[in-house]
């Protein structure tokens, strides 16, 4: 296929007047002088986040590579990413979410790579940074990356799945994509109001065959002090979004039942289980500030292994993880509340 543009750059806008300027002249001052274009897609936000936009747009000697795209309502933004790829004219597509920033040669680092490699995924390291800038030290080993190149069906999940350890983040945004792939394998945002990156990102890793991972910092990821998962600093958390939040993890787990026939089947199946684990000890940790109350039936629902009781036992890797989490998810509900507790105290989570 022929495209007009090398790179599409993919950016939601929402609520984010205080951040949305840094984000969009990062993306416009890119190193990168191949053709470009920047989809901004306005989600009908209450503040003044378009005006800034187009501000910009107007101003910028870049300015004209924007191409603003307005929904017909405030859909939320796995809509609007949906609304991307349905748009982007690029060979590749790089998604950044508009309260973060690029380093100034990210999309010259990423391009590179993907044309070397020939390469479906390109991922770059991250830093987390506060919102004044300033490096801050939540920066996990996910975020950082090794240079690696895994090429061959499996390779990328194989490495993401190689122990029960984060060694590769399961965001969308600071990872650039050939366009082909991703139409080839029809792959969409689900609709939720969160982690829409996440359930993405869960579908498309055991499809990649060609990546290249990165530890240049290509990426600015801001921590916002009242961002929607900071359960600490809200004094009420409605029962309706920690649900949300164990539908969520409950497709991730789900997803290890077609994931049978895989080198990292086994590990996989005992980080799913963690990834609830951490969901629901977040959960009981300000169960006092959930209302309606969160009940031991959805805690030990939430629990329940996707995987069978004799198909575990004939686990050769992380059996013994695998039927501790098979064996909360069986419990009664009290007793298997009483268990994540204690396993949680131990681990200090609660």
């Amino acid at each position: 296929m022929t495209y007009p543009y090398l790179v599409t750059i993919g950016m939601p806008v929402y609520g984010v007047e205080k951040y949305i300027r840094k984000c969009l002249l990062s993306v416009l001052n890119q190193t990168f002088e191949g053709e470009t274009e920047i989809l901004v897609v306005d989600d009908l936000g209450p503040d003044k986040s378009m005006d800034i936009v187009r501000e910009i747009q107007a101003s910028h000697p870049k300015g004209g590579r924007i191409r603003i795209i307005t929904q017909p309502q405030n859909m939320g933004c796995w809509a609007a990413r949906n609304r991307i790829l349905d748009e982007a004219q690029g060979k590749y597509l790089l998604l950044v979410d508009s309260d973060d920033y690029l380093a100034e040669d990210a999309v010259e680092k990423m391009y590179e790579a993907a044309e070397k490699y020939e390469a479906e995924a390109v991922y770059g390291s991250v830093e987390s940074v506060d919102e004044e800038g300033r490096s801050s030290n939540f920066s996990q080993g996910d975020m950082k990356l090794p240079f690696k190149t895994l090429m061959g069906k499996d390779q990328l999940a194989s490495y993401a799945n190689q122990n029960l350890h984060a060694t590769l983040y399961n965001f969308i945004w600071n990872v650039m994509l050939r366009m082909d792939f991703l139409k080839k394998h029809q792959l969409r945002f689900h609709e939720t109001r969160f982690a829409d990156d996440i359930l993405f990102e869960t579908d498309m890793q055991p499809l990649i065959e060609r990546a290249v991972l990165l530890p240049d910092d290509t990426y600015f990821y801001v921590l916002r002090p009242g961002s929607l998962s900071n359960f600490q600093l809200r004094k009420e958390i409605k029962l309706a979004e920690i649900e949300q939040y164990i539908r969520i993890y409950s497709y991730i787990k789900n997803q290890v039942k077609g994931l049978k026939e895989k080198p990292y089947y086994e590990t996989r199946c005992a980080k799913v289980m963690i990834y609830m684990f951490y969901i629901i000890c977040g959960a009981l940790k300000n169960r006092d500030k959930i209302t309606p109350y969160l009940t031991n039936d959805t805690i030990r629902n939430a629990m329940r292994h996707p995987i069978g009781l004799c198909e575990i036992l004939r686990f050769k890797k992380h059996r013994v993880a695998n039927l501790g989490f098979w064996l909360m998810g069986a419990l009664p509900p009290a007793w298997s509340v009483a268990a994540l507790k204690v396993v949680a105290k131990k681990k200090k989570l609660i």
